[in-house]
């Protein structure tokens, strides 16, 4: 019962705050949970610098030894007010230990000065990990899409068994309609797995 009232406060966390994928979970077992949120900082929206805040963020729920499925949001709010909001939710599949696919869909939404656009797509890429210590991983991934292509790169640190540190850099090409930009930066983050 507690796991189910911290899963849905996190969940409501994630999505009130706008929480992207960051360090996955180690050595996956069916049944782990894991939420990761975000702050970012020294962001840019466009040419333009974005808000340092709370960013992004992601929820995993690992099926089996090779099927996770993950809920995604990505939040940049620039300087002059620009907002783009990125969901996916997407299938994870595990190639091998440290590498895997993954494919879903995804629902953008921008609001600028002079209107405001959204779309549903689709979002498939690639994902990697690697442990570099008994603590400290290395991860990255890219993504492709009709709305969004993307990459990101990053370091994890397991704290404890369930909680973890990350930082990485992450960069999105945003074509919504007629808002058509780009969005990266830097942010740091906190998980913790169930």
């Amino acid at each position: 019962m507690k796991k189910i009232v911290l899963a849905s406060v996190l969940a409501a966390l994630v999505s009130v705050s706008a929480v992207s994928f960051a360090a996955p979970i180690r050595n996956p077992q069916a049944g782990d949970f894991k939420a990761n949120v975000n702050f970012g900082f020294d962001q840019e929206e466009g040419d333009r610098s974005a808000e340092s805040r709370f960013v992004g963020g992601d929820l995993t729920y690992v099926l089996n030894d090779k099927w996770d499925i993950q809920y995604i949001n990505n939040y940049t709010k620039g300087d002059n007010g620009n907002k783009i909001n990125e969901h996916y939710v997407v299938g994870n599949y595990r190639l091998a230990p440290y590498l895997s696919i993954y494919g879903g869909g995804s629902y953008v939404d921008t609001d600028t000065w002079h209107s405001g656009k959204n779309s549903y797509g689709y979002q498939f890429g690639l994902r990697g990990q690697l442990p570099l210590t008994d603590r400290l991983q290395g991860f990255a991934s890219v993504g492709v899409g009709d709305d969004v292509n993307s990459y990101e790169i990053g370091v994890g640190y397991d704290i404890t068994s369930s909680w973890d540190a990350h930082v990485k850099y992450r960069s999105a090409s945003v074509d919504v309609d007629n808002y058509d930009d780009d969005v990266e930066g830097w942010q740091v983050g906190m998980g913790y797995k169930f």
